[in-house]
C-alpha cells in the first residue's frame, strides 16, 4: 500500500479548502457576469505576471469583460494583485489598466482579509460605474442579436 501524507484527499477536499480565497471569489463572479446575462456579456480573468518595481506583488488577475456581438470587446472591470504564495494581503486598482499600474501604483483597494475583501468586490461590481458599463454593453449586444 501506499502512503499518502498530503494533508488532502482528493481534488474535491482541496476545492473545498480554497473556496473562500480571492482566487476563488473572484473566479466565482467572473462567472457569474454570463450566467446573469445569458452570456451576451461575460466575464474573461487574464492572469500576467508583474515585472514592475513600482508593484509589490508577484501576479495580477485581470478581470476583463467581453461581448461576443461587439466583435469581442473587451473592457476591464479591475485588476487583482496577489502573491502565489500568500492569500492575503491583495491590492485592487479600477478605472485603470496593467500598463498604467506599472507606471503609478495607486491601488483602489487594500485588503487584508476574506471580509475586506468581499466588501471591496462587492462595491466595485455593484457600483454606478459598473453597473452602468454593464447595461450599456448588453443593451448594445442586445441590439445586434435582434
Amino acid at each position: 500500500m501506499e502512503r499518502d501524507l498530503w494533508g488532502f484527499k482528493n481534488v474535491k477536499d482541496l476545492e473545498k479548502s480554497t473556496k473562500d480565497m480571492p482566487d476563488t471569489i473572484l473566479k466565482e463572479q467572473i462567472a457569474l457576469l454570463g450566467e446573469k446575462t445569458n452570456f451576451i456579456v461575460y466575464g474573461k480573468p487574464v492572469f500576467i505576471k508583474v515585472n514592475s518595481q513600482e508593484i509589490e506583488y508577484k501576479v495580477a488577475t485581470v478581470f476583463n469583460v467581453v461581448v461576443q456581438a461587439l466583435d469581442n470587446y473587451e473592457k476591464t472591470i479591475l485588476i487583482m494583485y496577489s502573491n502565489p504564495e500568500t492569500e492575503y494581503p491583495v491590492a485592487i486598482t479600477v478605472n485603470s489598466s496593467y500598463e498604467e499600474d506599472c507606471e503609478t501604483f495607486v491601488p483602489s483597494y487594500t485588503c487584508k482579509d476574506k471580509n475586506s475583501f468581499e466588501t471591496a468586490i462587492k462595491e466595485i461590481l455593484s457600483s454606478d460605474k459598473v453597473l452602468g458599463l454593464i447595461q450599456m454593453l448588453y443593451s448594445k449586444a442586445a441590439m445586434l442579436a435582434s
